[in-house]
């Protein structure tokens, strides 16, 4: 009698045909899959040990049948070959997928974990990209990779040099001029094998700046030749680099209700402590894409830099009056989130950002 329950339970853990959602635990090698119907119990239980044996398990999928994965390497592969077979798709935030797990982290239990987060409406799936646009993210990883390798090589330089003595301002500047005067100097209490490791150091410091002209220049090149970026470069503080990352994230701002809601989708919104009827706004939330949202902040930083305190623009009578009110980096983080906010608008038309006028006349001169 047990070895005929056991046998009923072996089979109804195999019924992939009765399901209508699948769930997959991705590796390079191994994948855990798990099915369930449409009332949402676990109907199939299995896991695969070679790619090629997933592959074959997706081409025999049924066109109905929705098939979820977490963000990783090799989700957005999957996810735009099933795309091609007729499957819907859908990528979920592994972070959010965390909090659907019980038990111990193993593959089941995670695969397991994205069918419970397959089933929470407010969970909105990741965007299944293009080729074109993953090569293009591509570069701005490649790109913030080197960045953040110069940053903190140049942030060693001036501890190694501190520890005698020697203190560098902040900036580029004194890293490429400063430096190559301090190792030439006789009259500095250096050791030769520190001066030699310095200089070791400037030389990769060097490259790396190269490295990095040598993308931004491809990714300005690349701004130029889209119709969208260069609508979205008429925006103050978005320029090439924030243009292309913006149309490689493929975000569908349409899916989207409302501009805010983009905005809050990068984390450039005020967090919430509220409880009750008292509500509590705190800092910025920082939730979603942290270097987008870095990047916008930069590019607000730039335009606060260059404004000028007699001007009558409307535009820079608000910015001024935020800095004088607000500081200048929630000055700056309040530009970030309007240009979002605006970005959201002009990636749904095919119009261009036109500043506010200063009186009737010019509004009458630019139609």
């Amino acid at each position: 009698m047990k070895k005929h329950t056991a046998t009923n339970q072996s089979q109804a853990l195999n019924d992939l045909s009765a399901c209508t959602t699948v769930a997959v635990d991705l590796a390079k090698r191994v994948f855990q899959v798990a099915g369930e119907d449409v009332l949402g119990q676990v109907r199939y239980e299995a896991r695969i040990k070679s790619r090629e044996a997933f592959y074959e398990f997706l081409c025999k999928l049924p066109p109905s049948v929705v098939v979820l994965v977490e963000t990783g390497p090799g989700a957005q592969a999957w996810a735009r070959q099933l795309q091609g077979q007729g499957n819907l798709a859908r990528i979920l935030p592994a972070r959010l997928v965390e909090g659907h797990r019980s038990g111990a982290k193993n593959d089941r239990n995670d695969a397991l974990s994205i069918l419970r987060a397959g089933r929470d409406s407010k969970i909105s799936a990741v965007p299944i990209k293009s080729a074109a646009s993953l090569a293009m993210q591509a570069l701005h990883r490649a790109r913030q990779g080197y960045v953040r390798r110069r940053t903190a090589m140049s942030n060693q330089m001036r501890g190694l040099l501190l520890e005698h003595g020697v203190a560098l301002a902040q900036g580029d500047a004194a890293i490429s001029h400063v430096i190559p005067r301090v190792l030439e100097d006789a009259t500095q209490p250096l050791p030769e094998i520190l001066r030699e490791l310095i200089d070791e150091l400037l030389g990769e410091w060097r490259q790396l700046g190269e490295r990095i002209n040598v993308l931004s220049g491809r990714l300005e090149a690349a701004a130029n030749a889209d119709k969208t970026a260069k609508r979205l470069m008429t925006v103050r503080g978005v320029g090439p680099i924030i243009a292309t990352a913006l149309l490689a994230k493929q975000t569908e701002p349409e899916r989207f209700a409302n501009a805010r809601l983009y905005a809050a989708y990068f984390g450039m919104v005020p967090d919430q402590h509220s409880s009750g009827e008292k509500i509590r706004l705190g800092k910025m939330s920082k939730r979603g894409d942290g270097y987008m949202r870095s990047l916008m902040i930069q590019g607000a930083h730039a335009v606060l830099r260059q404004l000028r305190p007699d001007s009558q623009q409307p535009d820079d009578r608000r910015l001024l009056g935020w800095l004088s009110r607000l500081g200048r980096k929630e000055a700056a983080v309040r530009l970030a989130n309007r240009n979002l906010r605006i970005a959201w608008v002009l990636l749904q038309n095919e119009q261009t950002y036109q500043r506010q006028p200063v009186n009737d006349r010019q509004a009458e001169m630019s139609h």
